[in-house]
């Protein structure tokens, strides 16, 4: 198979996430995406009005995130976040956080729940539903768990992590931790890793193991795309 640029342009969500850049900044680095034909660029809810102005006669698609990047609010307030992203219009999809605290205290009920919630609003409106839930944080029996849950919860992917975790060992999208996961999943879901995706060699490797959509920061897109 030739890998590309278009190709691969099409696995990724380019990520523009970084609370401290300027309006100026956020467009520069939106378009970036978009110059690269990325399925998506991935933005904070409060820069989607300039990301419809970036992707406009563009095929590069909306990502907003959603309790990004803790997922321990209320679910309520989850879903109230979704319909206020929602209500902005163009949204293609939304990547919320899973409380993975409540995954690790083995209330899966409560998991379940909380995405299901979102997957509702998300779907009666066309809106896909990404669920990121931290792999970093979990052991490989939890992350099984995790892929149970959002299976149950009917979200569209299941994601790998928000790239602001803190830890002492970061893989985020490992090529052997993606292979478990696609394995785990079984076609039931669509797997997105995130996470250490910096070279169009870990692009390529995730793409042969399974993922369907891959996470890059605003930083790696170019490094990719150059080869």
């Amino acid at each position: 198979m030739r890998y590309t640029n278009e190709f691969l342009g099409s696995f990724i969500d380019h990520a523009v996430l970084d609370p401290q850049l300027t309006d100026e900044q956020l467009k520069e680095k939106m378009m970036t995406g978009v110059k690269y034909n990325c399925k998506t660029i991935c933005v904070n809810p409060s820069a989607i009005t300039i990301a419809k102005e970036c992707i406009q006669d563009s095929d590069t698609k909306l990502c907003v995130v959603c309790d990004f990047p803790f997922g321990s609010s209320l679910t309520s307030s989850k879903v109230a976040q979704a319909i206020s992203i929602i209500e902005q219009g163009n949204v293609f999809e939304i990547d919320m956080v899973m409380n993975y605290g409540k995954l690790k205290s083995g209330d899966l009920n409560y998991v379940i729940k909380d995405i299901q919630a979102m997957s509702d609003v998300c779907h009666q409106n066309q809106v896909g539903l990404k669920v990121i839930v931290e792999t970093d944080a979990l052991s490989e029996d939890e992350v099984k768990k995790a892929v149970y849950c959002c299976i149950e919860g009917h979200a569209d992917f299941i994601k790998t992590s928000t790239g602001y975790f803190k830890g002492e060992n970061i893989v985020g999208a490992d090529p052997q931790l993606i292979e478990m996961m696609v394995k785990e999943a079984n076609g039931r879901i669509k797997v997105k890793g995130s996470g250490c995706v910096r070279s169009r060699e870990r692009l390529i490797k995730l793409i042969e193991k399974g993922i369907d959509r891959a996470g890059v920061g605003c930083g790696s897109t170019a490094n990719i795309m150059e080869g």
